[in-house]
Formats: structure tokens, sequence, C-alpha cells
């Protein structure tokens, strides 16, 4: 960088040449007594984004929002319910079974409906976090995520709400919930097809 102390460097923030910890402001043709602290700043932007003392961060929103997600994985639980795994490992293994079947499409269709009020859910506890106090609160969009992974939203949030409040941590709990559920169901169920599949191909 050009030094300062030459009238052709522009006019800018520029390290103290006295040697102090503060950036100092060149005119382009001497140095002003006009003085920035960066990390002063730093602890200003911060202090920004901290929440009132007693900000209200539980909504009723949020609790429509659990509500959704504990359906979300009881609807997954029900494949292990008598004979529904083992219907669909039947249905699976057979050479004429249909590619969508009645109730897939009803399935799908719920699943979609309460993705669609999941979002809405989210949107409204967005807003109205946002009015009770909270500053740039994790956003509602993330919502839109949930065919990926139900909770994503709601454990976003819980960070969030942790870094603007110093609480809330506790929020976290159920999309972990959620997530290590979700995989036993995976894995059980996929270790049952499988040994299903085999038994069919051995004539076990």
């Amino acid at each position: 960088m050009t030094n300062p102390s030459v009238p052709s460097t522009p006019a800018g923030w520029y390290p103290d040449p006295a040697g102090s910890p503060r950036n100092r402001w060149w005119d382009g043709t001497q140095w002003t007594e006009t003085f920035h602290d960066p990390l002063q700043a730093a602890q200003i932007n911060t202090q920004a984004l901290k929440a009132p003392e007693g900000t209200t961060t539980t909504t009723l929103w949020f609790w429509g929002l659990v509500v959704l997600t504990v359906i979300n994985l009881l609807v997954g639980l029900t494949v292990f319910l008598p004979g529904n795994l083992e219907a669909a490992i039947e249905t699976g293994l057979s050479d004429d079974a249909p590619l969508f079947t009645p109730t897939d499409l009803i399935s799908s269709a719920v699943n979609l409906l309460l993705i669609a009020v999941f979002v809405l859910f989210s949107y409204f506890d967005f807003k109205t976090l946002r009015e009770n106090g909270v500053p740039k609160p994790f956003h509602w969009a993330w919502s839109f995520f949930a065919f990926l992974f139900y909770p994503l939203y709601l454990f976003g949030r819980a960070v969030v709400i942790n870094r603007r409040t110093g609480s809330g941590l506790a929020g976290i709990a159920l999309p972990i919930i959620y997530l290590v559920a979700t995989i036993v169901i995976f894995f059980v169920a996929a270790s049952i097809g499988f040994q299903a599949a085999f038994n069919e191909s051995t004539g076990f």
C-alpha cells in the first residue's frame, strides 16, 4: 500500500502512524484527528444483535411446529405397525406391483400438506419473534427444506435464539431426537426388507 504521507494516496482509513491500535482518517493530503476503533465497532455490532432482557422467544407458532414435527415422526413409525411393513415388502417384491398405489398417493398428498402448513407456521413464528424484539431471527425460508430434514428450521431457530438471548438451546433436543429416530427407522426397515428379499430369493 502506498504510504499515506504521500499526497497521491487516496482518502481513507489507515493504521495510525502514531502506533495506536486504532485506524486514522487520511483525507488525501494529511492526517486528521478522526479515529476509528475496529474492535469497538465489532462490539457495537454484536450488541445490536442482542435481544432485550426478558424477550419472549416461545410463540404459539413454535408449538404448532413442534406438534407438526411430532406428527411427522409418528407417521414414520407407522411402518412398524402389525402388517404394514410385511405388506410393503410383499408389494415391493411383487413383479406386477404398481409404481404408485392409492395409499402412496394419499400419503404423499398428506405429507405435502403438512410441509405447507409447516412453512406457514415458520413464517408467522419468524414474524412474531421479530415483533417481540429478537433481531434477525433464523429465516423462515429454511422451512422449505422440510422435505429433506423436517425440523431444520427448529434447529436453526434454537441456535440463533441462543446467540441473541443466551438461552434456548433446549429447542435443539427435538431435532436431534427426530434425526436419531429417522435413522433408526430407516436402518431397521431396510434390514428387515433386505432379509425378506433374501428369503424370497433363496426360498427360505
